[in-house]
Formats: C-alpha cells, structure tokens, sequence
C-alpha cells in the first residue's frame, strides 16, 4: 500500500485507489483518500479550464492530408454476442391485445396442454 502499486495495474495507471486497494484498506482500517493522487482534486480539475480554449476551425480551413489512408481491419472486429436490439421506434399501432391462453391438444381456451381435461394422464 505503501508504494501505491497493485498486481492488477490499475492502482499504478489510473493513480487511484482500485477495488483491491479499498479492500485492503477497509480491513487494515486505513483512510483511502490519502491514497488518491492529486490530480483529482478539485482545484487541479479547475486549473483545466483556467486556459483558453480556441474552438476547432471549419473543415474547409483545414490542411489536406498526403498521408496513408487508413482502413479498418474487419477480422478484427468484435461481434456483439446475443440477439441484435431491434432499433425499431414503437408506437400504440404496435400494442398487441393479450388473447387469453388457448389448449395446444382441445385449441379450447381457458386453460394449457398441461391441465387439458381431455388429455389421456398416464400415472407413473
């Protein structure tokens, strides 16, 4: 704790205390803000905008570019896992009326396949 250092890295990178170091202190009943580094507090986060910030210049100002063009690698892109979100906007035409539960055996309503007083219950 003593030298802000962490297995996972975090500790180092981010120069706050990660998940690990919090644990350690709530057990060793140490205070975690002396282990924040300045750089967060709020005069440091005020000293940003004490500077002037020039607005960025229309596109027709800009220089043009002789460099490589650079082209994304589609191997390398990440598939989402699961089903795709439908991006669809709903509306009251899209409400569905609740029918109520149909008999996959007797189509009767009322009641399921489960509990049809028609179906053959053979007793284990």
């Amino acid at each position: 704790m003593t030298e802000h250092t962490c297995d996972c890295g975090l500790f180092q990178s981010l120069h706050y205390p990660c998940r690990h170091a919090l644990a350690a202190c709530a057990a060793a009943n140490i205070e975690w803000g002396y282990f924040v580094d300045p750089m967060y507090t709020m005069t440091s986060v005020f000293k940003v905008y004490e500077r002037k910030f020039s607005p960025i210049p229309d596109e027709k100002m800009w220089h043009p570019w002789y460099g490589a063009r650079l082209k994304p690698n589609s191997a390398m892109r990440k598939k989402a896992s699961g089903r795709s979100v439908s991006t669809r906007i709903r509306n009251e035409m899209d409400a569905i009326e609740r029918a109520e539960k149909r008999c996959g055996l007797c189509r009767r309503e009322g009641h399921t396949r489960r509990r049809c007083p028609n179906a053959s219950h053979s007793d284990p």
